[in-house]
């Protein structure tokens, strides 16, 4: 019986050590990792929600927005600027989730830029620096049941950013010297291109060919790869182009072309349909669009055209097209829609966007429909009856007299967007 007791105590004390072992090694290690996630808003990709990761073995319990402190510093990488902080604050965490040994900080999405704005006018992107504090310890189980110490530690982050949007592309360095990004809808027969706006064009002088800045600087790029532009589309794969330096240099540079090039390089690999091929722009990009449908009228079925900067296009290296080119376009087969804010604080509505229908739909009889919205802009559409030219108008807010890029005094307004940037699920208004 003796023996026995002996038996059952050295058992016990042996689980009791192995337990003992156990604790230790969930806290041993007191470093955890964290993985940074991206988003991009309208107005640029941001840091959107941080993932610590406590481990396997363990679930967490316990954690509030009081639990971290977030601190995030983008310093510039390039132009005269080189160097300097761009951004230093602690981020705004809205919600914090808890699953297993993971804690998600959903993070205020009007801060966080994973860009920043050069004194050349251009969208880089910046070297970010994520520091993640805990400020208080955690609850701690094991995946069992048992209680375990209290979890507190270094937090560690390679500043690295995951974003699923983005991700859907691959970097393709272009044969002709344009680059670009690309979507590959698997199967697909039709091809999206988009040409971005002048801030999103490598820098100048430097050639830094990143081909990002195009797919973060707003959603002009992954809009057309969301499953909601994709089933419009019934599949599309998406090319967007980057700028070596700006679309305003599309004849000195003989940018047409090799765009033109490049895409029926695509058109034969991915056996897309050459009367499926649609074409976007907005500002610059969509002073390129325009461009490319005067200079090859039969290349696109359809085009959605941004704010295009025609007036601005004659100071910045290019040629404002003359009322003949504009008007050779209706000899296409081209269907036309521009869109535009009223009273568009970069470049006058009335001498792009508006300039281009009037000159497209000459004596043509017109329908006009008008759409309010709560959040967003509300505007009024005019288009021909057969539906091949429209125009959408935005309504804009918070009108100024302004002097515009041409020297010009005139009202200029900001657009309303549908944001929830605190994530409360309750949808507010954001004027830019």
């Amino acid at each position: 019986m003796k023996q026995m007791k002996h038996v059952f105590s050295v058992v016990v004390s042996v689980a009791m050590m192995v337990a003992m072992v156990f604790v230790v090694s969930v806290q041993a290690a007191g470093n955890y990792v964290a993985q940074l996630y991206g988003k991009v808003t309208d107005a640029g990709q941001v840091v959107n929600k941080v993932v610590i990761d406590y481990g396997d073995g363990v679930k967490v319990s316990g954690a509030d927005k009081d639990t971290y402190t977030v601190h995030a510093t983008n310093y510039v990488q390039i132009g005269s600027n080189n160097g300097k902080v761009y951004s230093d604050a602690d981020r705004t965490i809205e919600k914090v989730e808890v699953a297993g040994g993971k804690v998600t900080l959903y993070m205020n999405e009007s801060e966080g830029a994973t860009l920043t704005w050069l004194s050349e006018s251009r969208n880089y992107p910046g070297k970010i620096n994520y520091t993640i504090t805990q400020n208080e310890a955690l609850k701690a189980t094991s995946v069992d049941g048992r209680d375990l110490e209290d979890i507190i530690g270094e937090i560690t982050c390679d500043n690295t950013v995951i974003d699923e949007e983005t991700a859907k592309f691959t970097s393709v360095k272009g044969s002709q010297g344009i680059n670009y990004q690309f979507h590959e809808a698997k199967g697909a027969d039709k091809l999206v291109v988009w040409f971005h706006g002048n801030g999103e064009g490598d820098l100048e002088g430097y050639n830094t060919q990143n081909n990002v800045a195009q797919m973060l600087a707003n959603r002009g790029t992954v809009a057309w790869a969301t499953d909601e532009a994709q089933n419009i589309f019934g599949g599309a794969h998406v090319m967007s182009f980057q700028a070596p330096a700006t679309w305003y240099y599309a004849q000195r540079d003989n940018l047409l072309e090799k765009a033109k090039t490049e895409i029926e390089e695509v058109i034969k690999k991915y056996n897309i349909n050459p009367n499926k091929v649609v074409v976007s722009g907005c500002s610059a990009g969509g002073y390129m669009t325009t461009r490319m449908l005067i200079a090859y009228p039969d290349l696109f079925s359809a085009a959605m055209i941004n704010c295009p900067a025609l007036d601005t296009a004659a100071i910045r290296g290019g040629e404002t097209p003359t009322d003949e080119e504009l008007a050779s376009l209706k000899n296409s087969k081209t269907a036309i829609w521009l869109v535009q804010g009223k009273t568009d604080s970069s470049v006058k509505s009335e001498v792009c966007s508006q300039r281009i229908f009037k000159i497209l739909t000459d004596g043509a009889e017109l329908t006009t429909t008008r759409v309010e919205q709560e959040f967003n802009s509300s505007f009024t559409t005019s288009e021909t009856k057969d539906g091949k030219y429209k125009l959408s108008l935005y309504d804009t807010v918070d009108l100024e007299d302004k002097v515009d890029s041409l020297g010009e005094t005139r009202p200029c307004g900001k657009l309303k967007f549908e944001e929830d940037y605190n994530l409360d699920g309750v949808k507010e208004t954001v004027i830019q």
